[in-house]
This record gives C-alpha cells, structure tokens and sequence, in this order.
C-alpha cells in the first residue's frame, strides 16, 4: 500500500517537473508561454505561412477572360492587395489584358 502511494507521488511529481521545465525553457527562447504573449501584445502573425509559386498561378488562369474573384479561388487566403500588386505586375510585363470597365474588371491571356 505505501509504495503506491510513493509511486503515485513520484509520477505527479515529475509529471509537474516537466510542465515547470517547459515553461521555463518556453520563456528563455521567447516562445508562446503566456509572458511571452503578454510582452507581444495582441499582434501575431498575419497571413499565410506559406510562399506562393505564382508562376504555378499564372499557368492555372482560364483560358478566356476571369475576374480577380476567379484567381483569389486559386489562392485562398491571399490579401486582396498582393493579389492586385501580382495582377498589375502580370499586366506591365505583357503576361495579362486588362478588358472592361474599371470596376468590372476582366482580364484575359494573350495568345
């Protein structure tokens, strides 16, 4: 009987040992234990984590003419601006045309 009790004892002992170390080290690298999120403050990272191969993107458009809503469908979770950015850097280097009006825009591959 007493040497369960002593296991049982040792068991929660380490089991809090390991969640003082993590803390402990999660402090010392500037990890996400809570006084590293109070010293950050609200912000975190926005955005996506991965990189986007655009070239992959300009070789999956349609065909005919699409919209930026049609290219967003490609890349969920992109800004609405560096979509924009990525569309009108496609236009000045000759890649896309702009077609319609100005709040309707389309766009089309040149042949």
């Amino acid at each position: 009987m007493q040497l369960k009790a002593i296991e049982k004892e040792i068991g929660r002992l380490n089991a809090r040992r390991e969640a003082l170390l993590r803390e402990l080290n999660s402090v010392l690298a500037g990890g996400h234990g809570a006084a590293a999120r109070g010293r950050r403050g609200r912000r975190g990272t926005t955005g996506s984590p991965l990189r986007i191969d655009w070239s992959e993107v300009y070789n999956r458009l349609p065909k005919g003419t699409f919209g930026a809503r049609d290219v967003k469908r490609l890349v969920p979770g992109i800004a609405a601006g560096t979509l924009s950015q990525r569309l009108t850097g496609w236009v000045k280097d000759k890649k896309l045309r702009r077609t319609g009006s100005r709040r309707g825009t389309r766009y089309t591959r040149p042949a």
